[in-house]
């Protein structure tokens, strides 16, 4: 029986022996038919508004955060200056005609709890917004002001294009980016999707930039192009009156989205295709990339052969070159999705035997093609694809909102159709003939090859690639474009099949019983019990019945903790390589598990964890878990030499490999080395990989689990025998493998130590960028508090700190961003928020740019001048009513956060797993949080704002890191203190947190 008939037999039989399984949805003639999951307890509506807007209303009366996306049809297609859409979408927040300050709506969105965004592509330009639903109608009202009706002040101007271009700066060494632009760069010149869309200094620094700006927001920020999806807690009546009252009022021009009507690669245009391109890459792994350019009729996907290239299972291409030592990742995607051509690109990561033998990886695609397209498409397959896509279907989980309003445009596009299908299987029809003629079309003579190493070089040949003599103009990335070989095509024209290239097999995880238990008589449903303890049975069990999301889901999973060890460069090396291994047999053996939507995890950290989620199938969940663990235990520890360096020491090596980190993850590096008491420097990690033999690491793995305690929990659609029994399974398994199960508690003698930073001066660390190509620079300014759980002072009250740390990072949130970024012009990156270290909180004040005469040190002095200014601002608001209002407006939506509920089971398990396996194992830390948060008065925030970051008793370390647009400075600030050797540092740092 072939994999397709299995899964489609399977399936059909569920359908049948359930009484609520809905069937599969046709797409009706209704242009606002919104097809849902049963389980989705939302109401939707699709209205157009008094101005064309065409919006969609979602109801969910158990959202506690409201959602707005606006996206206008427009993008960098319909701009004559490179850049320009991009920085409209920029211009608008500095202020409109009703609220002339800029900034003002990304201040009330951030002090109300939420959070914002925007974003620019092809065609369209999105704005997105998540906050209370208290909140929403107000934050909407601003957004549409801006969007709207935007003033766009003159002297504004510079610091907006300061901003793209530190943008583009930032990510000039983004080889996704570089690859982007070059293959749009050879494509057909008529085409517009080869614009730089991102912008620079170069691109806007124009005399005409106002008059540009004025004259691409009147032909395209019109109602009739614009689409709005709103989600939040309140009926679909009210709903639309406010939609109508908030959105109605936009302008609307009449305006016609812009179209490319070239496209970039004409697939009856030779001329384009058959090039291989050679580019060098600068921070991420070889690559190969074959590019199809298809022709895609809007009643088509291409589901089908994205999942014939994408599976991971046995006979797929993935593992074929895996095993054999070519690859460590490979799948596919379309770009441009709006265009009639569609190119389709299947991509692959590359060891150096793939690298050293690129034709290798193309010849195995055409084989895999030939062998599963030879008869066309398989109907069944394509059916039990959208059958397990129906599984999914019926028993989807909630989204958050923000999620669920993009999802919506998403599917809106720009074309404004509001014939939805939430989550649905593809509601295309398979029309075979189309489908077959795509198929036919991935043939040797219909593509471009792209190979990207960074071994290639502009200076010379090398031994996998020639000599790269052009430059892409923007991201100046070397590259080379040849034509592929007639011998080449011809051999991959004549390929021969490979019996270890095939279809799927059947998939034997497929759930069938979806049965929802009883809730049992003494369970509250709120937090986990321990229904086993240590003493009963070496074990401890915990356990917590679902009843409020009531789907047939659960989470189970288990850590091992060992006997105390510490943790060195080597023991990280070791762990990394494991997990590389495990991983790659996982994909292998489990892949049909994960596709039945059973989740598998190995992680590593204060222990080892392993667990699964999914359907709660007693008979599914028991096999998925079962063949996890003979997985993980059965691991080859006896590879070829040349393949374990390929798919193991190289990968790993890459993961810690200093060139391809940034200078904002340098920072924080350099801050851990000092802090963290059993801190691992990545450089001695990579340089350990090296000198590791796969009999250690087995070695290594028998060690660990020789002597451990064992903690488990099982959550939602579960009975307590069924809890038991899950962590019953994994106890034997690990006896069987000669652990002994130590009925101890290990919970805190896995927590490391923070080192306690001396009190007083700014200890500066400055650092020169390990690539010396990176452009941008870094400061990182950490300020510690201390414990959160802990009492301040007078105070009596626990998790005093947390609570000012949190308010902390609301209030300061945007004013670190308007002051930094927009105002000072120091980079695109400008963040402060609070980040707990092992319970022990830090706040972080941190700038990312690359503008000339603005180095790490300019960027330190300007984060020091903001804390003397919010210093000042504080002991205003004390004196004012409104600063004393505005402070408890902040106080409400950290409370709101603390008891925002979790979205999913998922979420849930997540949170109380945390709670398990935590030294203090405290449930009700969000009551004693909220007791805090209440607690908290303006004087005692500005009291605990005056000890902790102005003070003599402040204890602040700042990393400056240095990328090649500025030079390090000799001299240091006033009452700052160098530290050049950070272990010579760290040796004078005796006291713990």
């Amino acid at each position: 029986m072939s994999y397709s008939q299995f899964t489609t037999l399977v399936l059909f039989a569920i359908c049948l022996l359930s009484p609520c399984c809905a069937s599969p949805v046709s797409r009706g003639e209704d242009p606002d038919e919104i097809v849902k999951s049963e389980s989705d307890e939302n109401e939707y509506r699709a209205v157009t508004l008094s101005n064309k807007i065409r919006c969609v209303l979602v109801s969910d009366r158990t959202t506690e955060m409201a959602a707005v996306e606006i996206r206008i049809a427009a993008g960098y297609l319909g701009e004559d200056t490179p850049g320009l859409a991009h920085f409209v979408e920029h211009m608008v927040f500095e202020g409109s005609v009703e609220h002339p300050v800029g900034n003002y709506y990304q201040t009330f969105v951030k002090e109300s709890g939420g959070s914002y965004n925007g974003a620019t592509w092809e065609s369209a330009t999105t704005f997105m917004f998540s906050i209370s639903n208290e909140s929403w109608v107000k934050a909407a009202r601003l957004l549409a002001s801006f969007i709207g009706n935007p003033l766009f002040p003159r002297e504004k101007f510079p610091s907006a294009i300061q901003a793209v271009d530190s943008e583009y700066k930032i990510n000039i060494r983004n080889d996704y980016r570089s690859i982007y632009a070059i293959a749009m760069k050879l494509s057909n010149p008529k085409n517009r999707y080869g614009e730089f869309s991102v912008g620079s200094k170069e691109t806007l620094n124009i005399t005409d930039i106002y008059e540009q700006t004025l004259q691409f927001h009147d032909r395209f920020y019109s109602a009739n192009l614009v689409s709005i999806a709103v989600v939040a807690n309140d009926t679909l009546d009210r709903l639309e009156t406010l939609a109508e009252e908030v959105f109605g009022k936009m302008p609307n021009r009449n305006r016609k989205r812009p179209r490319n009507t070239a496209l970039p690669f004409p697939t009856q245009d030779k001329r384009y295709l058959g090039k291989k391109i050679y580019y060098e890459m600068k921070t991420s792994q070889d690559q190969i990339a074959l590019m199809f350019p298809i022709n895609l009729p809007g009643h088509v996907n291409v589901d089908y052969i994205t999942y014939l290239l994408d599976h991971e299972g046995r006979g797929s291409i993935y593992q074929y070159l895996l095993t054999r030592g070519y690859a460590t990742g490979f799948g596919s995607f379309i770009i441009l999705e709006d265009s009639q051509t569609v190119p389709l690109v299947v991509y692959c990561s590359l060891t150096e035997k793939g690298i050293a033998d690129p034709h290798f990886i193309v010849e195995t695609v055409f084989k895999y093609l030939k062998a599963a397209c030879s008869d066309g498409v398989d109907v069944e397959l394509w059916r039990s694809i959208n059958l397990l896509s129906e599984l999914h279907f019926r028993f989807q989980e909630k989204a958050e909102a923000h999620e669920l309003a993009t999802s919506i445009l998403d599917q809106m596009g720009t074309t404004n159709d509001t014939s939805l299908y939430l989550g649905a299987p593809s509601q295309q029809v398979l029309d075979v003939e189309v489908e077959n003629e795509i198929l036919s079309f991935l043939n040797p003579d219909n593509f471009n090859l792209y190979i990207g190493s960074d071994t290639f070089s502009s200076s010379h040949p090398t031994d996998y690639g020639p000599q790269l003599t052009k430059s892409e103009y923007f991201y100046s990335t070397p590259y080379l474009d040849t034509n592929i070989t007639e011998e080449l095509l011809e051999m991959w024209r004549n390929v021969e099949t490979d019996p270890d290239l095939h279809l799927p097999r059947p998939n034997t995880f497929v759930p069938t019983n979806f049965e929802l238990f009883e809730v049992e008589e003494g369970d509250e449903g709120l937090y986990p019990v321990e229904i086993v303890s240590r003493e009963e049975g070496d074990v401890s069990v915990w356990w917590l019945q679902d009843q409020y999301w009531r789907q047939p889901r659960l989470y189970t999973g288990c850590m091992l903790y060992p006997a105390r060890t510490s943790r060195t460069p080597r023991s990280w090396a070791i762990e990394s390589m494991l997990y590389q291994i495990y991983s790659q047999v996982k994909d292998l053996s489990l892949y049909e598990a994960w596709e039945a939507d059973f989740n598998t995890d190995f992680t590593q950290g204060d222990g080892w964890e392993v667990r699964v989620h999914g359907y709660s199938d007693t008979d599914k969940i028991e096999s998925v878990l079962k063949e996890m663990l003979d997985v993980l235990f059965s691991l080859d520890f006896s590879k070829e030499e040349g393949l374990f360096n390929a798919t193991v020491v190289r990968p790993v090596e890459e993961l810690y490999d200093e060139q391809r980190e940034d200078s904002y993850s340098f920072a924080y590096r350099y801050i851990d080395s000092v802090v963290y008491s059993e801190f691992v420097d990545p450089s001695e990690v990579k340089i350990a990989v090296g000198t590791i033999t796969q009999k250690e690491i087995q070695q290594y793995m028998l060690n660990y689990i020789s002597d451990i305690s064992l903690v488990c929990g099982t959550f939602g659609n579960a009975r307590r025998e069924d809890a038991i029994k899950y962590a019953n399974i994994i106890k034997e398994k690990l006896v069987e493998q000669g652990s002994t199960i130590q009925n101890e508690d290990r919970r805190r003698m896995l927590d490391e130590d923070i080192l306690k930073l001396p009190a007083g001066p700014s200890h500066v660390i400055r650092r020169r960028m390990g690539d010396s190509e990176e452009v941008a620079s870094t400061a990182l300014v950490m300020f510690q508090l201390g414990r959160a759980e802990e009492t301040v002072g007078d105070q009596d009250v626990p998790y005093t700190l947390y609570a000012f740390s949190e308010l902390l990072s609301i209030i300061i949130d945007q004013t670190c961003f308007n002051y930094l970024r927009t105002e000072k012009q120091l980079g695109y990156m400008a963040f402060c928020y609070v980040r707990d270290y092992e319970g022990v909180l830090n706040f972080f004040f941190g700038v990312q740019g690359s503008r000339p005469g603005a180095g790490p040190d300019v960027m330190s002095g300007e984060i020091n001048n903001l804390i003397k200014q919010q210093h000042e601002m504080f002991k205003q608001l004390t004196l004012t009513s409104e600063g004393l209002s505005r402070f408890e407006l902040v106080k409400q939506a950290l409370s709101d956060k603390l008891t925002r509920k979790p979205r999913t089971l998922m979420d849930q398990s997540f949170k109380h797993l945390h709670r398990i396996y935590s030294s203090d194992r405290d449930f009700y830390q969000v009551e004693k949080k909220l007791v805090a948060v209440s607690a908290m008065t303006m004087d005692k925030f500005l009291g605990l704002y005056e000890t902790y970051f102005v003070g003599d008793e402040k204890r602040k370390i700042t990393a400056q890191v240095y990328g090649k647009s500025h030079a390090i400075p000799e001299v240091l600030e006033e009452g700052e203190v160098l530290i050049p050797d950070v272990k010579k540092f760290r040796r004078k740092l005796t006291e713990t947190y």
